[in-house]
């Protein structure tokens, strides 16, 4: 296919879906160099793909009717319409299992239209970031042998620069080595009790003299007395951060643990040294990627979780 002049990309979900459509977006346009891309995405990780440069524009879902797109046919006036009127590819990894979102797309813009919504990736049989290149493919927008299964997301934001935020306690120096922990998710039982995350906090700064920023965000509001108690001159909770700020936090991390969340597929993407916490959620179908990851299983001691950092932190100290 000859490079298109515009391109729309649908792709709701939260900040690891986004992870992991990167590697595909990322090969589209080297493919397409002379289009300008536009990302419909949810508002909390627009800004991360404005920042990466993977796209020219943004528009938040919250900002396009797009509910309406599942009622039927758009007047030529509606909002909607006009906005797909000017694309002469879009390419949506968003809709609904009986395809009217489909549908609409197709009657309302005047481009080719492929839609592969993201719920199909449960009958894919490999990883979510290669379902988003196999989608590619089967489209024939990207060659069949490029860039083959399991291909690890790219480092993002590394050489970018990023909003300054503290990484630990008052006094501390922004490039200090420090240990990064987020211990929440989207999901309850997802969740590695948070009483296992402030021993290991503890078992840092005892083994390795580690100081530690917990990461708080709107999942971890039942936590923030917990880790409010708990903080220190080794412990210190970062509450209400955007996500270019947690991007800075993440990036400046010696080594990180979370669970499986979006900030972890980040932290993963990002190049920090990861070990992730996995269970009951299947790590061969969505287990961040990067090129220094740990999977463990959710029934774990924190000792065994201490070994796995200790790993980690003596191949950066030599």
């Amino acid at each position: 296919m000859a490079s298109a002049d515009r391109i729309c990309i649908f792709l709701a979900g939260g900040i690891g879906d986004f992870v992991a459509a990167v590697p595909a977006m990322v090969r589209l346009r080297q493919n397409h160099p002379l289009s300008t891309f536009v990302l419909v995405g949810n508002p909390l990780w627009l800004p991360l793909a404005r920042e990466c440069g993977i796209v020219d524009q943004v528009h938040s879902i919250d900002d396009l009717p797009l509910h309406e797109g599942f009622m039927g046919n758009l007047p030529e006036a509606h909002l909607l319409r006009r906005f797909l009127d000017g694309f002469d590819l879009i390419i949506s990894w968003f809709g609904d299992k009986e395809g009217q979102w489909g549908r609409t797309l197709k009657r309302s813009s005047p481009g080719k239209v492929l839609v592969h919504p993201l719920h199909r990736v449960h009958t894919f049989p490999g990883h979510v970031s290669d379902y988003y290149l196999d989608t590619l493919k089967e489209s024939g927008l990207l060659a069949r042998e490029e860039g083959g299964q399991g291909r690890q997301p790219l480092l993002l934001m590394r050489n970018r620069t990023l909003p300054k935020t503290r990484n630990g306690g008052e006094g501390s120096p922004d490039d200090s080595p420090f240990l990064c922990l987020h211990p929440g998710s989207g999901s309850e039982p997802k969740n590695w009790p948070k009483e296992n995350f402030l021993e290991v906090s503890r078992g840092a700064f005892r083994r390795w003299h580690l100081p530690t920023t917990v990461l708080i965000g709107p999942a971890e509001e039942g936590q923030v007395t917990f880790w409010t108690e708990a903080s220190g001159p080794s412990l210190s909770p970062r509450a209400g951060l955007s996500i270019l700020e947690v991007s800075h936090v993440l990036r400046s991390a010696t080594l990180y643990v979370g669970n499986d969340s979006g900030i972890t597929h980040l932290a993963a993407a990002l190049g920090v040294p990861v070990v992730a916490l996995f269970g009951p959620t299947d790590p061969a179908r969505w287990a961040p990627k990067g090129r220094f990851v740990r999977i463990l299983p959710q029934k774990i001691s924190t000792d065994e979780v201490l070994t796995a950092l200790g790993r980690f932190y003596s191949s950066i100290i030599l």
